[in-house]
């Protein structure tokens, strides 16, 4: 037998007997008394040194894939079995674990044709282990001044996941040498790796954390390029918490929104993805001192949750420029982008500001309306959107044009305009209803309890097509100047 085929061997015999170990303490805790939510919690933790064992003993071969896979199937046999209680917990047995070994076996699987993910792949599995497992005990143990922060993962939690991988980056980083891999790379891993830990349900953060962190930190290693880009990437599953918790946008209006973030960020990078982001955060504290008005909303077509077809109607139009400027490098579908976004915004604020006005207008009528209605204006929302175009349009000096007041101006101008062309449509061609009970014009079906009267507008032309021309009309004026002006 040669030397590195007794070096298989002992990979075989030493992965085998390594599980066996942490099965047994975890069993040998558990006859002791201990709960098995935390027995199982050991398992977890002490697994994650197989990596070590085997990439030492059979570095990126298909020996280390057969280990993977065996145990992988022992794991699921297990589980649907109850083999182990030990490896369960009460009351919430969810498939983690087998989750946990179909991860190395993916990895494993890639590591055949690609070798340089291995290093990777043991910071995803011990960002795993050790982050993701300590998280949980520290989740369990710590009650007091630890709030719950989404679907029961709790602050500490999260942070000691954060700590622990960062921890574990690091550790990576000085072992084995990575001299590609900064200390800025690790925080990185560290903030990506807790938010796969605290969005993942159902024992699926086993398998979310191992491949992303190690697909992260193979694309910051290999492809430098990957900085300007990796603010999306790791703030992303926080912002599906929050929009989650707080009930921001519904599924499908969710997907949409981080399709948006996606293509803009491939566009315009972490500066594109804080301008969404602005917009996003900007909008929601509308919302909120909106609500806090205690002004109830009877006559908006639609009111709390954002759906797909309201953020299609203010997203479609930034996808679309951000889109072009991907494929066609030219400054007027940047200035687009932001126009249409910075129109969107400042029409939602003048909606949610508008509401302190103590008269609003119809102008294209020349006549008073109901509060909130739209085509209305109002003194207050007409300063506050003026003020959001112009917030927005301030991060054009960032997005690499320099500091160029034209495209500032063009921006701001637009983004501005399309607001007036908002109320215009609104107020002209939007459909409204007629309350047969109070009298009020509404955009709802129903107010009062009764059907409502249809007395103006288009039956097709909503609120939400109101948005989407407003942001076509801002993109349109704002590209067109442009090229004119360049």
């Amino acid at each position: 037998m040669t030397p590195e085929q007794t070096k298989i061997l002992w990979g075989y015999l030493g992965a085998v007997a390594y599980v066996l170990f942490a099965i047994g303490i975890a069993l040998l805790f558990y006859k002791l008394g201990l709960s098995k939510k935390y027995t199982r919690k050991i398992v977890h933790i002490l697994v994650g040194f197989e990596w070590v064992i085997l990439s030492q003993l059979m570095g990126a071969s298909y020996h280390f894939l057969i280990v993977c896979a065996v145990f992988t199937a022992a794991l699921a046999l297990s589980y649907f079995k109850h083999l182990l209680p030990a490896m369960s917990s009460d009351g919430e047995n969810d498939p983690g674990t087998v989750y946990y070994g179909i991860s190395m076996t993916v990895m494993a699987s890639v590591c055949l044709f690609v070798p340089e993910m291995m290093l990777p792949f043991g910071i995803g599995v011990f960002c795993t282990s050790l982050g993701d497992g300590l998280a949980g005990v520290v989740g369990q143990l710590v009650k007091k001044h630890n709030p719950r922060i989404f679907r029961g993962k709790s602050l500490l939690g999260t942070l000691t996941n954060l700590v622990t991988s960062f921890g574990v980056a690091v550790a990576f980083k000085y072992i084995y040498a990575m001299e590609s891999l900064t200390l800025l790379h690790c925080l990185y891993i560290a903030i990506f790796s807790a938010g796969l830990e605290l969005i993942g349900a159902f024992g699926l953060d086993n398998l979310m954390i191992t491949l992303g962190t190690a697909a992260l930190t193979y694309a910051l290693i290999a492809y430098p390029v990957t900085v300007g880009y990796v603010a999306p990437i790791i703030i992303a599953p926080y912002i599906v918490a929050a929009v989650i918790e707080k009930r921001a946008l519904t599924a499908y209006g969710l997907l949409a929104a981080l399709l948006l973030d996606l293509v803009t960020a491939l566009a315009f990078g972490n500066l594109g993805f804080f301008v969404l982001i602005s917009f996003f955060v900007g909008a929601l504290a509308v919302d909120k001192v909106k609500k806090a008005r205690r002004r109830e909303d009877t006559i908006t077509k639609k009111e709390g949750t954002r759906d797909l077809i309201q953020v299609i109607a203010n997203g479609l139009v930034p996808m679309t420029m951000a889109s072009i400027f991907i494929f066609w490098q030219h400054p007027a579908f940047l200035v687009g982008f932001v126009a249409s976004l910075a129109e969107a915004f400042a029409d939602t604020v003048a909606s949610g500001m508008g509401v302190f006005s103590r008269t609003t207008y119809d102008i294209f009528k020349m006549r008073k309306c109901e509060c909130g209605i739209s085509g209305g204006v109002s003194l207050v929302g007409t300063l506050s959107s003026l003020i959001a175009s112009a917030l927005l349009s301030l991060y054009l000096f960032a997005l690499g044009l320099g500091l160029s007041w034209i495209f500032f101006l063009i921006s701001f101008a637009a983004s501005f305009l399309g607001v007036v062309f908002d109320s215009f449509l609104g107020s002209l061609f939007q459909i409204k209803f007629k309350c047969s009970e109070c009298g009020k014009i509404t955009e709802r079906h129903v107010h009062c309890d009764k059907p409502t009267t249809h007395v103006q507008g288009f039956a097709f032309f909503d609120n939400d097509v109101v948005n989407l021309l407003s942001g076509v009309f801002s993109a349109a004026v704002a590209v067109a100047v442009c090229f004119v002006v360049l």
